[in-house]
């Protein structure tokens, strides 16, 4: 008897007590694990309740017959192996056992040497087909693993390809940008160089103001590109600590206030703040000086820039607001990507388009948030939120009195 049976567990029934015993004797002499009942009610208990390889059952029994046996106990188990035995059979009887899913019947009386194999051959049946159910589980396992890893793969991809169009489109707009002011540095030096041009002393001043002003605005693209290249790599340098949110806010109006004064923009005066920050003092001022240029630079004339600071969830929430021409969502869905200048390219303010991509990826790496509200024709909101350094601080009144209006008042494009 080979190995695949020498453990198999048979349920035998059969209605003559001296058969029944007879069989268990001979099945458990080949180590057959057997377990017999003279009824098919006790045999269908046994099945509830124990696993069973195969059921060898009498046909014709009082109460639940064999083929009602074999039914019942396909529904447990169906990969239960069945055998009838029967000493009155007919044809149409193994026809229909073969419908039910019986494996093989046997006509009494028979031999234990021609029930041995016809036992074997059932058990091995049981084996085959609950192996082919065990990699029909795994197969399909197999298959939604390779579904889920070719949709991480599919993401993957995309994101490459949306990354290297990224990356494309961004030296594309730096090579335009470093272009423009080398452009203007060579041409006035080779007129400065040139001997064919006659120059006067103040056409002279005016050709090296002009390279020196296009050198400096080149000097900071680079910076700001090489600011950006930091802060995409994790290399940015943060000394995050306590910082008062006040002294930077005026240190940061010092700075901007010339440039408002230059463009007859007002800015609303700021009230007195006691908040304190987890943050880089450098990198807020930064910030802060990079939302107030803006406001001010795409500002309408004799507009108005207003600044309010306030609590919220533990954050400090500074909102910078101006009464420019706002941003329509077209030009709101770009107003972070380097070189976009939210749609107004055509601008003649200076700039390198990379001040709120550098702004976003600072306040990020702090930890902060930064949204945009605008509407067009009437202003802009910047409203960044950054940690405080106690989230019981104590609460301030707004910054400033905003002027009304300013609440959505318009934006600026990217600097």
């Amino acid at each position: 008897m080979s190995e695949s049976v020498w453990y198999a567990r048979i349920l035998v029934v059969d209605d003559q007590v001296t058969h029944l015993r007879a069989l268990c004797d001979i099945l458990g002499r080949h180590d057959f694990d057997t377990t017999g009942c003279s009824t098919g009610e006790a045999a269908l208990a046994e099945l509830k309740h124990h696993p069973f390889d195969l059921l060898l059952t009498d046909l014709v029994m009082p109460g639940i017959d064999g083929l009602s046996l074999v039914e019942a106990a396909r529904k447990l188990d169906p990969e239960i192996a069945c055998i009838i035995m029967t000493g009155e059979g007919t044809v149409d009887t193994a026809i229909k056992a073969m419908k039910i899913g019986v494996l093989d019947y046997i006509v009494k009386p028979f031999k234990a040497a021609s029930l041995l194999p016809v036992l074997e051959r059932a058990i091995e049946s049981r084996r085959l087909r609950r192996q082919n159910a065990m990699l029909e589980t795994a197969l399909r396992a197999r298959v939604e693993e390779l579904g889920r890893l070719n949709t991480v793969l599919d993401a993957a991809r995309k994101e490459a390809e949306r990354a290297n169009q990224e990356k494309s489109t961004f030296l594309s707009s730096m090579s335009h940008e470093l272009r423009t002011p080398l452009n203007s540095i060579l041409g006035f030096a080779q007129i400065l160089a040139s001997d064919k041009f006659p120059k006067g002393q103040g056409d002279t001043k005016h050709f090296a103001g002009n390279i020196v002003q296009a050198g400096r605005h080149l000097l900071t693209l680079v910076n700001e590109i090489l600011d950006l290249a930091k802060i995409e790599a994790g290399k940015v340098a943060l000394a995050v600590g306590p910082m008062a949110l006040d002294a930077v806010l005026r240190d940061a109006y010092a700075i901007v206030g010339p440039l408002a004064q230059a463009r007859r923009i007002r800015l609303a005066p700021l009230a007195e703040t006691r908040l304190e920050l987890s943050a880089d003092q450098t990198r807020v001022k930064q910030i802060l000086v990079n939302l107030l240029s803006n406001a001010v630079k795409y500002n309408r004339e004799h507009g108005h820039v207003s600044v309010r600071c306030e609590q919220h969830n533990g954050y400090a929430r500074i909102a910078v607001s101006d009464t420019g021409l706002g941003l329509t969502p077209e030009q709101l869905a770009a107003i972070f990507q380097p070189f976009s200048r939210a749609g107004r390219e055509d601008s003649n303010q200076e700039g390198t388009g990379l001040g709120l991509t550098i702004t976003q990826r600072l306040v990020v790496a702090m930890r902060g948030s930064i949204e945009v509200e605008s509407q067009p024709g009437v202003g802009s909101t910047f409203r960044i939120e950054l940690p405080l350094l106690d989230s019981a601080a104590i609460p301030t009144q707004a910054a400033s009195a905003t002027p009304a209006g300013a609440d959505s008042t318009p934006c600026r494009t990217p600097s």
